[in-house]
């Protein structure tokens, strides 16, 4: 049976739920309707016959393989982590999750959308401290994690995707740069596939890799993380470089009050720090600059690449992102300041002037709540 997450049949939802209610012994009632998603899972919420609430979650089509893999064992892997949700069971044909539910509550991306500027610093520091948090109980489960993903997957699966998305992009920017007129020699963005080995500091953990605004749950007891279908295995200092870019993989990538995000990223680096020390040091803050700037890299050719092939832009009220060009500039801009890769600094001057006359692009805005709560 096909179906997405946007249109599940009642008889698709009933199927996934007997599954569910046979794995853990318990009658399951769907509660509400599904939760928005994407179209490789379908989520519900479900109530079990002593009352209490869980939720499942369905992978879907030939993507769901590898996200069930990745999340399951991403799951099972940090349990007694206690800011991400436990896993209480799971199903590999069909492939599903039953996870205990976190209640209801906002996201980070909700909180930036908002008016209230102290609440989303706040918010934006307990992002960071969740964030650490995982990474620091993560660095010890890398056997457990590649284990579970080599038994739930067909095939071999990579720990971490990131070195081909820099081989991709290093071809790709020649395309986009021709495009553009903007002039460069042949092979000038190899240096992206370099990034990797020029890190400084080993410092690696399990990470869910779209470290998003709206992959989390915030309440009174602090901010859990979710969604793990892309976990997998790489350099903490990634996920710290989401706030410096920010937001390179998402769709709430609005700017950040300067002070905040410094703050955030202080958290975080302290917090880290218990386990890495060097991730206090200047090395780490080459790390830094290298990861920033590699994000831009990667992010700009992933938005500039339909701007130049004339792709329709896809809208979603309920997620309103920044203009496509904005962000392309910006990240061109973050490029430009060139600390870390300076032999790509002039070339994405050149081509930041280039999307700002071709595509009117301007500065992307600050997210709403340090913005007065206007989304412009």
């Amino acid at each position: 049976m096909t179906t997405t997450s946007t249109d599940p049949t009642p008889d698709f939802v009933a199927e996934t739920l007997a599954v569910a209610s046979d794995r853990i012994g318990s009658q399951l009632a769907v509660v509400g309707e599904p939760f928005p998603g994407s179209r490789r899972t379908l989520v519900v919420r479900a109530r079990t016959s002593d009352g209490s609430t869980v939720v499942v979650k369905r992978y879907l089509g030939d993507e769901g393989a590898e996200a069930y893999a990745r999340e399951a064992s991403a799951l099972a892997a940090l349990a007694g982590f206690g800011r991400t949700p436990s896993l209480v069971a799971e199903c590999g044909d069909p492939r599903l999750v039953v996870m205990d539910d976190l209640g209801e509550g906002q996201h980070l991306a909700d909180v930036l959308l908002g008016a209230d500027e102290d609440r989303a610093a706040a918010t934006l520091a307990g992002w960071a401290t969740a964030v650490a948090g995982l990474h620091r109980a993560g660095r010890q489960v890398r056997d457990a994690f590649e284990a579970g993903v080599l038994a739930r997957s067909a095939g071999p699966v990579e720990l971490d995707g990131l070195p081909g998305l820099l081989e991709a992009a290093a071809t790709d920017w020649g395309r986009l740069a021709t495009a553009l007129d903007v002039p460069v020699a042949d092979g000038a963005f190899d240096v992206l596939t370099t990034v990797p080995g020029r890190l400084r500091v080993d410092a690696s953990s399990l990470s869910a890799a779209d470290m998003c605004p709206d992959n989390n749950l915030v309440s009174d007891s602090g901010l859990a993380l979710l969604d793990f279908e892309f976990a997998l295995w790489r350099p903490v200092v990634w996920d710290a470089a989401y706030l410096r870019v920010p937001w390179p993989t998402c769709w709430c990538a609005w700017s950040l009050e300067a002070a905040a995000a410094d703050v955030a990223l202080g958290r975080w680096r302290e917090e880290v720090g218990k386990s890495w020390p060097a991730v206090l040091g200047p090395d780490f803050d080459h790390d830094l600059d290298l990861a920033t700037e590699a994000w831009a890299w990667l992010a700009g050719s992933w938005c500039l690449a339909p701007l130049v092939d004339g792709e329709p832009r896809r809208t979603n009220p309920l997620k309103p992102m920044p203009r496509m060009p904005d962000r392309v500039l910006g990240l061109l801009r973050t490029a430009a300041a060139g600390r870390a890769l300076p032999e790509l600094a002039d070339t994405a001057a050149q081509l930041a002037r280039a999307v700002e006359v071709t595509y009117a692009a301007t500065d992307v805005p600050l997210a709403p709540a340090f913005a007065g709560g206007v989304l412009r």
